[in-house]
């Protein structure tokens, strides 16, 4: 509900940020009045006030009031006020609120990169491998979080003139979940290192598939 001189009319941040992140605000107020008024907002998070500003607003206009600050370890509300002057005294005239949800940041690890090279697993790098030797990839993952989660990687593998060769490429996320501290094996299929020189390979681990 807009104030007597002004209509806080929005206030622009993300629904979440991730604990230490800075949040940058934006605290947008109208002159709903038909006159020029000096208008202070002023914008607190748990008592920490980050904007503290007044402006000019010509009738009918809508000014920006910015500033920023770091996301606390849970959930927080934004709260925005406008102030016009009477005399000495700044005078409350309008408030309004948004809430910053905690983000929940996901943390594994990429534990072990091999190769099936001799009919056994050998961490990479590797080197003078014989043209045409058939091999595959396997990646493991660790859930550093507290708790249960679904994982994934992605891997991609080029040769010496940056290509990939067939079924060189992984994408696939596990059937079940894997605990706290727990790793999980990723392997692709079969390909060919059948070019001399020096083959590449990126690798991702992924967590949480409703965030892709």
């Amino acid at each position: 509900m807009a104030g007597k001189y002004t209509d806080i009319v929005d206030i622009i941040a993300p629904d979440s940020a991730a604990q230490g992140k800075r949040v940058d605000v934006t605290v947008k107020i109208k002159n709903i009045d038909s006159v020029n008024h000096f208008i202070a907002c002023v914008a607190e998070v748990d008592g920490l006030r980050f904007i503290d500003e007044a402006q000019l607003i010509e009738p009918g206009k809508t000014n920006s009031y910015s500033g920023a600050f770091l996301m606390a370890g849970g959930d927080v509300t934004i709260d925005a006020h406008s102030y016009y002057p009477v005399g000495p005294d700044w005078i409350p005239d309008d408030h309004a609120q948004k809430d910053v949800a905690l983000a929940l940041v996901f943390e594994g690890t990429i534990t072990e990169k091999e190769l099936d090279y001799e009919d056994r697993w050998r961490t990479f790098p590797l080197y003078n491998i014989p043209a045409g030797t058939r091999t595959r990839v396997r990646i493991t993952g660790r859930n550093d979080m507290a708790s249960n989660q679904k994982m994934g990687a992605w891997w991609q593998v080029k040769d010496p003139d940056g290509h990939i060769p067939p079924g060189g490429e992984y994408s696939d996320w596990e059937t079940y979940w894997t605990g706290p501290g727990n790793e999980q094996e990723f392997r692709g299929g079969s390909f060919d290192l059948d070019k001399e020189k020096t083959y590449t390979i990126d690798v991702e681990l992924f967590m949480n598939p409703d965030d892709r």
